[in-house]
């Protein structure tokens, strides 16, 4: 059988690698001899060649065509229940009898082409022939299909000679497979551009893929709705189970398996990663090549923390082959094609980085609901959160479900019907506040702080909804509390809604969360008024109040205290304020036991309050209240230690008689 010559100036780079290192896989002696022909790598058995000016088509294909190694990492952590879930759908023999097409589809770095290596690995024996496209860009597809064109008819590149046209070499591969009897696998690989018809990259699938009995299709892809395009239902790959991302970071990292302080650190460190694989993979890579973590791999989250957007922009050299781009830059390119197609789901994608990454509920973004709050806040120029999502355009309902359609679309969130929300992947989530400048954190932390004070005066009465807001409160403080602290301060307006935050936090009995947001209130408005002013001594009441009701008893009142004493300096023992503190001080002193001390307090509390307001007066009969309560306690407890006492005294005299009457043993 003769084979095309071939052309002495080719060379054969594979995907991602850099000239000078190229390779030529071969898969073995079943698949026959390894082949370079027209800038493509093919391995298998030929059968019944002919080479002449009609280009007749080989009556067999054995083997593989692809750019690069059919295989998965050598690290590559098997992921079963997916695999299967792909072999059971393309076997299905209640499915159409014509070609079978599958959409694997997923975050960016998920581990797509990975899974569909490995089941080109598993199940390669069960199809003749396996034919590998890379789909990510327009141009590498054509390039494959036209070299696949070639190499099924036995063509040659020859310099100076007219170069085949994609639609010749679309043509003539349909027609190839229309002769042929299978099985057959295509698979379509990093097909991100095959839903935007007005992008210049877009690339209509379907029209390089032969339609015949025998033949699987694999396509991989970032887009959800792309499963669509076929009656299969297709496979998500999502975050890593926690043990295969362990095993995964076991084995790039190279660390020793019988510890179980490193086994418990592992386990943090996947978490953190989200059990993303390729951000896992990456991050094991790192650990590997660092002695300094080798040793100590406890140092390692503190580090990943304080360079969270620089180590997850690396790419490993090692494995440059296998993933050309880095977590980031996955992401950065279905970031500018969903900007491209809908600029405010890019901007709506931002935002979900300032609230909580998991349950995203509609409701969050009522557009209908508009408060007085609205622009209290130090929002940058006056900007809201809706004329940042849309600075033209009124934004309804409609625009909001079609902004989350398209992050849908791209796998940057996916809907939970369980919770009826969306979830991000947390270092998406993380990543899109990441890639921003410090003005830009500034600017869309106070505007979602808008969009989390709407939400908070507009939610109902049940305690359920109140408590859905809480992550997403705390995230967007958090964020709101750094980018602050970067920019030297934070505005009297914007302190002044933290205060309210703060206080439906702790309404809700959500103390802990309560007490940082009224902790920074205070140490706010400690550098903007000083420690006299009355709004700064307010913040440290509020605060005290908080611990007070977290039990932290001895800290409240030495709070509660210093409140009392400079509300007394500043404001005078008459004022209501310095009145109020007597009273709060008198209840902590109460709860800590110191009942004589407390009374006298409130005695004088009350005398007060009713020369001042009056008898009928809301805070007076509150003051009494808790005068007649810690009166009560007291009267209780002196009656129970006068029974103990008693007690203990018929218990003493008891003994003494048993014990005159006791026999003693011989």
């Amino acid at each position: 059988m003769d084979l095309p010559a071939q052309p002495a100036q080719t060379q054969i780079y594979p995907e991602g690698s850099r000239s000078g290192n190229t390779q030529v896989h071969q898969e073995g002696s079943r698949f026959g001899a390894t082949h370079i022909t027209g800038g493509s790598v093919f391995q298998g058995n030929f059968v019944g060649l002919t080479i002449n000016s009609t280009a007749a088509a080989r009556l067999d294909y054995a083997g593989q065509f692809s750019h690069s190694l059919l295989e998965p990492v050598k690290a590559y952590v098997p992921r079963l229940l997916l695999r299967d879930k792909i072999r059971t759908q393309l076997c299905d023999a209640a499915a159409d009898e014509n070609t079978k097409i599958l959409v694997v589809w997923g975050l960016g770095g998920a581990g797509k082409t990975q899974l569909v290596l490995d089941y080109v690995r598993q199940y390669r024996t069960d199809y003749k022939a396996t034919f590998w496209i890379k789909a990510g860009r327009k141009e590498s597809l054509e390039r494959d299909f036209v070299h696949l064109y070639q190499t099924l008819f036995g063509l040659q590149m020859v310099v100076g000679k007219e170069a085949v046209s994609v639609d010749t070499a679309v043509m003539g591969v349909k027609s190839w497979f229309s002769s042929q009897r299978g099985p057959w696998l295509m698979v379509f690989d990093g097909a991100d551009t095959i839903e935007n018809e007005e992008a210049s990259e877009y690339v209509d699938i379907k029209h390089f893929i032969p339609n015949m009995i025998s033949l699987h299709v694999i396509v991989t892809c970032r887009s959800s709705t792309a499963k669509d395009m076929t009656r299969l239902d297709g496979v998500h790959v999502g975050e890593m189970e926690e043990a295969q991302a362990a095993e995964l970071f076991y084995r790039y990292s190279r660390l020793q398996r019988d510890d179980r302080g490193v086994e418990d650190e592992i386990r943090a460190i996947v978490k953190e990663l989200g059990h993303l694989a390729l951000a896992v993979t990456l991050a094991a890579t790192y650990v590997g090549r660092t002695p300094r973590l080798q040793s100590n791999i406890k140092a390692y989250l503190p580090e990943y923390r304080r360079r969270r957007h620089e180590l997850l922009s690396r790419r490993s050299e090692s494995l440059i082959h296998q993933y050309s781009e880095s977590v980031l830059t996955t992401w950065e390119t279905s970031y500018h094609a969903i900007n491209d197609q809908c600029p405010e789901a890019s901007i709506l994608m931002t935002m979900l980085s300032f609230l909580s990454f998991d349950d995203v509920f509609p409701r969050l973004f009522s557009v209908d609901r508009q408060t007085e709050s609205t622009g209290s806040t130090d929002n940058v120029a006056g900007i809201t959160w809706r004329s940042i999502i849309s600075p033209r355009q009124t934004v309804n309902i409609h625009k909001i479900e079609e902004c989350f359609e398209m992050l849908q679309r791209y796998s940057f969130v996916q809907w939970k019907k369980d919770q009826q929300s969306y979830a991000m992947h947390k270092l998406v989530h993380a990543w899109g506040y990441d890639r921003l400048t410090g003005d830009e954190q500034r600017k869309f932390s106070l505007a979602t702080f808008e969009l989390v004070i709407e939400a908070i005066e507009g939610c109902g009465k049940a305690p359920e909804e109140k408590l859905r807001l809480v992550p997403h409160v705390m995230a967007n403080f958090s964020a709101l509390a750094g980018a602050s602290d970067r920019s030297n301060g934070i505005t009297e307006g914007t302190l002044d809604e933290l205060e309210r935050v703060g206080m439906f936090i702790t309404n809700i009995g959500r103390w802990s969360e309560g007490c940082v947001i009224q902790e920074f209130v205070l140490n706010g408005r400690c550098r903007l008024f000083g420690e006299e002013h009355p709004d700064t001594i307010s913040a440290m009441n509020n605060l005290a109040s908080t611990l007070g009701d977290q039990g932290q008893l001895d800290e409240a009142a030495k709070m509660k205290k210093e409140v009392l004493e400079k509300r007394k300096r500043i404001l005078g023992e008459e004022h209501p304020s310095t009145i109020s503190a007597m009273n709060n001080l008198a209840n902590t002193l109460g709860d800590q036991g110191q009942l004589g001390e407390g009374i006298a307090l409130l005695e004088v509390a009350v005398q007060r309050m009713r020369r001042i307001h009056g008898d009928e007066h809301p805070h007076t009969k509150v003051a009494v209240s808790n005068l007649a309560r810690l009166s009560a306690v007291r009267t209780h407890t002196r009656k129970v230690t006068a029974m103990n006492s008693k007690k203990n005294n018929g218990d003493s005299l008891y003994a003494r008689i048993k014990g005159k009457f006791r026999r003693k043993v011989p």
